[in-house]
């Protein structure tokens, strides 16, 4: 089978919304800001829940039983893996950051069935971009996130983690890219705003 293969044959998977960033070049809470009519966070968790996933956590301080506050402060977005890691089952997870508006759901299942298709394959992400990614969490994955975790900070990232994990990369088109594109600045939330 290819690696286009859809959500609907593919393997069960959850969906991950990594949302504990301080937002601190934005300015204010990203999860928050408006996109489309509602705020970011629900519009990236409509994008998973539509790519097929069983439930979405979100990792990061949230009032609701789905969220999971990191663990360890202070580690970007391989806290959230970490704390991901540390309290949730073996499985495949889809995880998203939350400041990537332009995803669509089309993409994300792209990702997930290239893990799919491959037992033996612990990660799938697109070519030049850390994130999104596609994990299998099992004792391999858990191991290699917690000694990347242990590293010192210059080394610790998910750059590391992907080296680690000899992550497989999808190559993309311009127009995928142009969906892959985060926003971390108010200038880049201007730029991707529709």
């Amino acid at each position: 089978m290819t690696a286009t293969r859809t959500a609907e044959l593919a393997a069960a998977f959850d969906g991950v919304v990594l949302a504990g960033g301080r937002s601190s070049r934005m300015g204010t809470d990203k999860a928050g800001l408006p996109w489309r009519g509602r705020p970011l966070l629900q519009h990236v968790r409509g994008l998973l829940e539509q790519a097929g996933a069983q439930r979405v956590l979100i990792c990061g301080p949230g009032p609701d039983a789905q969220s999971l506050p990191d663990r360890q402060p202070g580690l970007g977005p391989l806290g959230g893996l970490l704390t991901l890691a540390q309290t949730q089952p073996d499985g495949v997870y889809l995880i998203l950051p939350v400041d990537m508006p332009r995803l669509t759901s089309g993409l994300l299942r792209r990702l997930v069935g290239a893990l799919t298709d491959a037992e033996e394959m612990p990660c799938a992400m697109f070519a030049g971009h850390m994130l999104p990614l596609c994990l299998r969490l099992d004792g391999t994955t858990r191991a290699a996130i917690e000694e990347v975790a242990e590293q010192a900070p210059r080394m610790r990232s998910l750059h590391a983690l992907h080296a680690r994990l000899r992550s497989v990369e999808l190559a993309v088109s311009d127009d995928e890219r142009r969906c892959l594109a985060n926003c971390n600045t108010p200038e880049e939330w201007k730029e991707v705003r529709p």
